[in-house]
């Protein structure tokens, strides 16, 4: 059972009904495929017949399969089906085989710039010490930990969301992007952490 809240899943997943119509889906569905009404009609023809199998199965299912995409005609996804995963939706999870792995570490890259910037913007701005200043400093200073904070949340997600599909990935004999991807979110984790600790001591001393 899939328990985070669908906004938060940070891939392409597709809640379907016994019809496979299309009830729900994440954001990045929309950046990745066509609108449609039936899951089907994104499946290639050649993928069509294991497609239909798998979901018409009572148990959860990983192959391969050609898809319809908007930046290629077909493109080689890996479909994960689970069962009433979702209050009673079947859901199915599509990773591009060959770009999954260059967009989460995109997405790492930009938590690590954010960090990088804010601490040293944050440098800058304890730089000015006029009296007039000190309470938006302040105010700043609140509003940059809760921007850590939110970020904190969303590796968690992630790391979350690694939990739901890790056996998954390593039955597919991909265990080690799994492997790379915590470690990357464990160095962000310690990032953040550590700059949360530096705003906690300023905010200490001002």
């Amino acid at each position: 059972m899939i328990s985070l809240p669908i906004q938060h899943i940070p891939v392409p997943m597709f809640l379907l009904n016994k019809d496979n119509e299309i009830i729900e889906f994440t954001p990045s569905v929309t950046k990745n495929f066509p609108p449609v009404q039936n899951f089907l009609d994104l499946v290639d023809e050649d993928s069509q017949e294991k497609v239909k199998r798998a979901l018409q199965g009572k148990e959860e299912v990983q192959i391969e399969v050609n898809m319809r995409t908007f930046s290629n005609p077909v493109a080689l996804f890996d479909f994960h089906f689970k069962p009433e995963a979702y209050h009673s939706l079947h859901a199915v999870f599509c990773y591009p085989i060959h770009e999954h792995m260059t967009s989460v570490q995109s997405t790492l890259q930009q938590f690590r710039s954010m960090l990088m910037q804010d601490s040293s913007q944050v440098s800058q701005d304890f730089s000015v010490r006029e009296p007039d200043v000190e309470t938006a400093k302040k105010m700043q200073l609140v509003d940059l930990q809760r921007h850590f904070r939110e970020m904190k949340t969303n590796v968690l997600t992630i790391q979350d969301l690694l939990s739901i599909i890790r056996s998954d990935v390593i039955e597919a004999g991909k265990g080690e992007y799994i492997e790379l991807v915590s470690t990357h979110l464990f160095d962000i984790q310690d990032l953040i952490n550590q700059e949360l600790d530096c705003l906690r001591q300023k905010n200490k001393v001002h």
